[in-house]
C-alpha cells in the first residue's frame, strides 16, 4: 500500500535530499557510509554519492575515509546546522499533509490540455470551397 502522506521535509526538499538530510541532520547524527545510507533510505548508491557531492560541496555535510569507507556527516559548525536540525525534527513532529491535497486530482486535465471539438473534414474526392471565387457568368 503506498504511503499517502508525506512530512514537510519531503515536501519542501527533492525526495533524495529530504532523505539524506533525514538520516544526517536527525536526532542520532551518526557518520555513515554510502551503503549503509542506501540501506537505511532505500535510494540507489549512485543516486546517494550524486546528493552527497552537492551536500558536501556546499558544506553542509563533512566525510572522511578509513581507506575502506567514505564516512558522511552533517557538518555541525556551518551556519544552516540548527536550521536543519530543527527542520529534521520538526517534520517528524508534526502532521504529516494528505496526499490528495498536495496533487491535481486524476483525470481532471488543465485548461490548457482540454481537447477541441473535432471539425468536420472534406471527403478527398470533393475539392475544398472556400468562396474565394464567383463563378463565371
Amino acid at each position: 500500500m503506498p504511503n499517502t502522506e508525506k512530512t514537510i521535509l519531503k515536501i519542501l526538499f527533492p525526495q533524495v535530499r529530504a532523505e539524506l538530510l533525514r538520516v544526517l541532520f536527525g536526532a542520532s547524527q551518526k557518520e555513515r557510509y554510502v551503503r549503509e545510507l542506501a540501506a537505511i533510505t532505500g535510494l540507489a548508491m549512485h543516486t546517494i554519492q550524486d546528493e552527497l557531492r552537492k551536500l558536501t560541496a556546499i558544506g553542509l555535510v563533512v566525510s572522511w575515509s578509513n581507506g575502506y569507507h567514505r564516512f558522511y556527516r552533517a557538518h555541525r559548525e556551518h551556519a544552516l546546522f540548527d536550521h536543519l536540525h530543527r527542520i529534521v525534527q520538526l517534520s517528524e513532529e508534526l502532521p504529516k499533509a494528505k496526499h490528495s491535497v498536495l496533487h491535481r486530482p486524476t483525470g481532471v486535465l488543465p485548461r490548457s490540455k482540454r481537447t477541441k471539438p473535432v471539425t468536420a473534414r472534406l471527403r478527398p474526392s470533393r475539392p475544398p470551397s472556400w468562396g474565394l471565387f464567383k463563378p463565371v457568368k
